[in-house]
């Protein structure tokens, strides 16, 4: 399979001032992570498909499971509330392992597809967008991020809050802004997406197209609003580096065969990639396993992620596909059931390897996994 080219890319001006910036936060521990420079180290060696003194490994447990932990997406339009509650859901939660404290300005998923004028809902640990564009498209936006969006304020609002409080002392964590085919998704619905795709391929490329400046300007303003605190921004996985980096996604694709994603998606995702330079692709579950061998080809991908999925809770049924990431030089992140996370070990190398836990443990179970991982390296 060829390389996949991606379209013309908008350079980011400010991206090695960035990474100075990022670099001289790692080199200090923060208030609630004193091993943040040897954990900042650890990350970096996993960019470079390499590996420091052992893998990584990310997990939190809930020290007080009476007070439970939840995304407090119903509290977003009190932010002094909000703030309080993610702040204490930090000093509650107990961090294992290479896990970062962080505050996540969390808006649900595809936040982007709101600030292009979708109708966001939200409960206290979920949220949604009520699609609305009609089958002509007569009613679509025009893909222009306004900064009288009330979503897009009250995001920079957030950022801004949460690190001038981060500052040495823990990290902020950006929310889902969404990639172009999910916007498209969320605002036009899946089945109608679906037909678009099939019927009228250059409409979506077009539309996709023009997302993209949106997508260009709020991820840009996350590090234009957060670095100059000095607080360190880490997106919705967790990872660190010091360089800025990028999750681009489509969960769409699970929807389209390889032709469809290849010729109308991934342009677009290889894009968002080769803006930022530093990307781990977010490959959610076994319908959009199929397109790995296309994702292995984009260059600017130097990562993938896998969620197993719904239902399917193992990663070692994963095994033969993980691997593949690996020779093919890619570094790998995995969510993996507790009783798998050492298995795993045996099976995949430890270079470019990092292990997220999917399943909620005790902090005294966590901490017992955690030294029997360690032991192993």
């Amino acid at each position: 399979m060829p390389q996949i080219q991606h379209l013309p890319v908008a350079p980011i001006p400010e991206l090695d001032e960035w990474t100075r910036q990022l670099e001289a936060v790692a080199k200090n521990p923060l208030e609630f992570c004193e091993d943040f420079p040897a954990i900042a180290g650890r990350f970096e060696a996993w960019w470079n498909h390499d590996v420091d003194d052992r893998p990584i490994f990310l997990g939190t447990a809930n020290t007080n499971p009476a007070r439970p932990i939840t995304r407090r997406l119903d509290l977003l339009t009190n932010p002094s509330a909000w703030f309080d509650a993610k702040l204490a859901d930090l000093r509650q939660t107990y961090y294992a392992g290479d896990a970062l404290p962080h505050i996540r300005t969390d808006f649900g998923p595809v936040l982007l597809g709101g600030m292009l004028g979708g109708h966001l809902e939200f409960g206290a640990d979920t949220g949604w967008t009520k699609a609305f564009i009609d089958d002509n498209w007569s009613n679509a936006p025009d893909w222009r991020l306004e900064g009288s969006n009330p979503w897009w304020r009250l995001l920079r609002e957030l950022t801004n809050m949460v690190a001038r409080d981060a500052a040495g002392r823990y990290l902020v964590c950006s929310p889902d802004l969404g990639a172009s085919a999910d916007v498209l998704l969320n605002l036009r619905g899946s089945q109608q997406l679906c037909m678009d795709v099939m019927v009228n391929p250059d409409l979506v490329r077009m539309t996709a197209d023009a997302i993209y400046p949106a997508w260009w300007d709020a991820f840009t303003c996350l590090y234009r609003d957060c670095l100059p605190h000095g607080a360190g921004l880490i997106h919705w996985l967790w990872i660190w580096s010091n360089r800025p980096y990028h999750i681009p996604a489509c969960d769409f694709n699970f929807m389209i065969g390889p032709e469809q994603f290849n010729s109308v998606c991934l342009p677009d995702i290889a894009r968002q990639a080769a803006t930022v330079d530093r990307a781990v692709f977010h490959l959610d579950g076994p319908g959009a396993a199929r397109h790995i061998d296309a994702l292995l080809e984009v260059s600017s991908i130097q990562a993938i992620q896998f969620t197993p999925g719904e239902g399917t809770p193992s990663a070692l049924a994963w095994a033969p596909m993980l691997k593949k990431i690996q020779e093919k030089g890619r570094s790998l992140y995995i969510f993996c059931p507790a009783n798998e996370v050492l298995e795993l070990c045996n099976v995949l190398s430890p270079k470019g390897l990092a292990i997220a836990l999917s399943t909620p443990l005790s902090p005294e179970a966590l901490a017992e996994l955690f030294e029997s991982f360690r032991t192993i390296w």
